[in-house]
Parts: C-alpha cells; sequence; structure tokens
C-alpha cells in the first residue's frame, strides 16, 4: 500500500532521473533480480505479447528456497546480461507492461528507501546517473525533507542493536559532516573521522552522554595526522592490500574484475609508474576529492555508517569505509593512467559501487585489512595516504 511521509533526502535527489538505455553499464548487469511472491504472481497475470512471455518463460524462475520475500528470480545470461534487456538498452518489462511490472528491487532502483529510526531515501552510488549528477556539482550534499510516496514492504526489524543514547541520524549527520570538512585533504579528513569515530566509540560504550553532547557540538577537537611522503615502502603495503582486495573481487564480481587486474598488470609494484599514474589521475580529475568527498558521504548516508545491520563495531565500520576508498584510488588511478575522460572514472567507480552496494564487501574487506596488517592506526594512514 502506498504511504506519504516526511523524509530526509539528500539535496541531490529531486533531480536524479534514470539515463534508461543511455547507461554504459546497466544496473542489472552482472546480477539476479529477484521478485517477492506478490510481484511474481502480479507478472505472472499480466497480459503480455507472446516475445515477452518467451522471454519470461525461459527466464523467470522460482528459486530453490523460496520465501514471500525472495520467491523467483531473474538470473543473468551467461554474458552477464539481464535476459530481459532489450537491443536499446531498455528492459523488456518495462518498456511492454509499465513499471508496475517490475520487481520492488527494479521499481526503486536505485533508490534506498529506510523506515526504521526514522524516514530517509536516498541513491545508491552503483548507478552512473546518480555518480554524474554527484560529480556535476562543487557544493557539499546538504540534508533536507520532503514528502515522498512509496509503496514498499513493511521493513525487517533490526538485527543488530547499537547503543546511540536515541540520537543515531544526528551521529549519523555528525561524522558526514567530518567528512566534508573541505579545509583537509581527503586522507587527512579520513583520519580526523576516524579519530571522532574512536572518541564517539568510547563515549557511547559508557554512555557518556556529556562526552557525547560535547562531540557533537564541536567541542572536542580532533587533531588529523599530517601529511606525509610517500616511499617503495608505502606502495608495497597498500599492493598487497590491493591484492588482497583483488582476490575478493575475483570471487564476488566479474563487472570489477578487469579493472583491478588491468590496475596491477600496469602498476607492477613500480613506484614510478603509481606516482606517475597518480599525477596523471589528479591532473585530469582535478576536483578528484570533491568527488571522492560526494561519493563517501553519499554512501555514508545510504549504508546508514556506521550504524549499519551487522555485528561489527564502530571501529571496524571505519575500517571498512577506508577500504572503500583505497579501492576507489587503487581502481581509478590504474584504469585512468592512459585516459582522459572523466567517463572512465565514472564507469570504474560506478563498478566497484555495484559491488560494494550488492555485496557485503565492506564487511569482508575490513576483516581482510586487519588479516593483511592494516589494523593498527599508522597503516591505515598508509594506505588512505597512496
Amino acid at each position: 500500500m502506498k504511504q506519504t511521509h516526511s523524509y530526509l533526502i539528500p539535496d541531490y535527489y529531486p533531480h536524479f532521473s534514470c539515463k534508461m538505455g543511455s547507461c554504459r553499464a546497466a544496473c542489472c548487469e552482472g546480477w539476479p533480480i529477484s521478485f517477492s511472491l506478490d510481484d511474481y504472481y502480479h507478472l505472472m497475470s499480466e497480459e503480455c505479447s507472446p516475445e515477452l512471455r518467451e522471454r519470461l518463460d525461459r527466464s523467470l524462475h522460482i528459486k530453490l528456497s523460496p520465501t514471500p520475500d525472495a520467491y523467483a528470480e531473474i538470473a543473468p545470461r551467461y554474458d552477464g546480461n539481464c535476459p530481459m534487456r532489450l537491443e536499446d538498452g531498455r528492459c523488456a518489462l518495462h518498456a511492454e507492461l509499465g513499471d508496475g511490472a517490475l520487481s520492488y528491487v527494479c521499481r526503486l532502483y536505485p533508490r534506498g528507501v529506510r523506515q526504521e529510526n526514522g524516514y530517509e531515501c536516498s541513491c545508491a552510488n552503483s548507478c552512473e546517473g546518480v555518480l554524474e549528477l554527484l560529480f556535476s556539482r562543487d557544493d557539499p550534499i546538504e540534508f533536507i525533507h520532503q514528502e515522498l510516496t512509496f509503496d514498499v514492504p513493511a521493513p525487517a526489524a533490526r538485527s543488530v542493536v547499537f547503543e546511540t543514547l536515541g540520537r543515531e541520524q544526528e551521529i549519523r549527520l555528525w561524522l558526514i559532516g567530518q567528512m566534508q570538512n573541505q579545509l583537509l585533504p581527503m586522507p587527512q579528513r579520513l583520519m580526523a573521522m576516524g579519530h571522532a569515530l574512536w572518541a564517539l566509540d568510547e563515549a557511547l560504550s559508557t554512555r557518556d552522554e556529556a562526552q557525547v553532547e560535547r562531540l557533537l557540538r564541536g567541542q572536542r577537537r580532533m587533531r588529523p595526522l599530517q601529511p606525509q611522503e610517500l616511499t617503495q615502502g608505502h606502495l608495497d603495503f597498500g599492493l598487497t592490500i590491493a591484492k588482497g582486495m583483488i582476490a575478493l573481487l575475483d570471487e564476488r564480481s566479474d563487472s570489477i574484475r578487469q579493472y583491478g587486474e588491468s590496475a596491477l598488470a600496469y602498476f607492477d609494484h613500480s613506484f614510478l609508474r603509481y606516482a606517475t599514474a597518480r599525477a596523471h589521475f589528479e591532473t585530469v580529475l582535478p576536483k578528484w576529492e570533491i568527488w571522492f568527498e560526494h561519493m563517501l558521504v553519499n554512501h555514508m548516508f545510504f549504508a546508514r555508517f556506521p550504524f549499519q545491520d551487522r555485528p561489527e563495531s564502530l571501529k571496524d565500520e571505519f575500517i571498512a569505509l577506508c577500504a572503500i576508498y583505497a579501492l576507489l584510488r587503487f581502481l581509478g588511478i590504474g584504469w585512468m593512467h592512459d585516459k582522459k575522460d572523466p567517463a572512465a572514472f565514472v564507469d570504474v567507480a560506478a563498478a566497484a559501487f555495484r559491488l560494494v552496494d550488492h555485496t557485503a564487501f565492506d564487511r569482508y574487506a575490513a576483516h581482510m585489512m586487519k588479516k593483511l596488517g592494516c589494523e593498527d592506526w599508522d597503516r591505515v594512514h598508509d594506505l588512505v595516504s597512496l
């Protein structure tokens, strides 16, 4: 049933529109499309052309272990494309029957609707149209309230309960504010936010309401680490982490593997190659720090960082965010070493977030990074400085 509420949204949200068939990489590429029980029977009752019915008969299957929320699915073809995708890039279901025939996932994507602990809505970075919209602006993302109407299932109860002293949304927006401090270079911003998160974790674990209040009101100053000169040792350590992440990608994502393997092959542990590619990246994308700020802020809001519904500590969530940042830098610098078109970076960044948003990548990445030695504060600083 459709319901209208006042949602907290990023200020770009009202300006987003789907690129339809003009996407370079479709959102459905490489991923199965799940249908709820209601969506499945609604679709099966639709009258459609013989051509569309034949596509559905070949492609839509009831899952081996169906549930009311995930009853059937359309699996990708051997080449990763959705079998419902037309030659012009549009969805055959949407083109013939309208969005009412789509699954809940396809109707909403890339929108993420959150209705527990406050109504929120934003868009995922895994959509290239969202990234292009973010990269078209210089000003920090602001958050506003707007009435929106959605027909979404009732949200499941959260399985992980965090101590927030009833200030979860306020804390999350405060951490986003740390990320938007444009007086600091991006690596120092990340580390300053890490300091803030460390202090917050201690205050919340002891239920120190006065300390939480001082933090949120900016009455306790955070000292960011100073920039450091990069060496071959930093690169070797960063590439060790990168190889671990690429191995993780090989298990979970075809869409991004080529980017990672291409970057590793190009760098080949050469500090000169990396430094040259890094300088080229920052020259052809002079606003790269603004772009990274927008991507990380949008991801933090979309994922409800650091209070995501999984049994991870706030410190591990910070390490996971650093893993995402390092992955974006590594892939971007490596892929762009011989390119000048910003669209090439949009493509690799959207592919990275398709992995992050559609899997538990950042959860696995945090444990993997710690296993490879990126648990020490100085080591995290080394990684994000690359």
